[in-house]
């Protein structure tokens, strides 16, 4: 039987109006029955997605991320095979970036 997971995501570059867009396209993505959360003011969001395991939940977004293209804007928030994967892209964009 299902169960809901909670996978926490990052937008990479502080919150710009492409991670926004990104959040929104990923959403768009994901299944029914899936729920995107609002970021925080550091661009931490969660994902509800309803799945058998924690892999398959993983999987589910991982999948929703790829489809919508998004994963130049927005990544896993931590993940215990990737711990701190994340870090080296959270300081704040450079001026001209994306």
């Amino acid at each position: 039987m299902a169960k809901r997971f909670t996978i926490s995501m990052l937008m990479i570059h502080g919150g710009t109006p492409r991670d926004r867009q990104a959040r929104e396209e990923l959403g768009a993505a994901l299944p029914d029955g899936a729920d995107v959360g609002q970021p925080d003011e550091l661009g931490v969001f969660d994902v509800h997605v309803d799945a058998e395991d924690l892999e398959g939940a993983l999987h589910t977004v991982w999948n929703a991320v790829a489809a919508s293209g998004t994963d130049d804007h927005i990544v896993f928030l931590e993940h215990s095979e990737l711990p701190e994967h994340w870090r080296p892209r959270s300081r704040p964009a450079a001026a001209g970036s994306r």
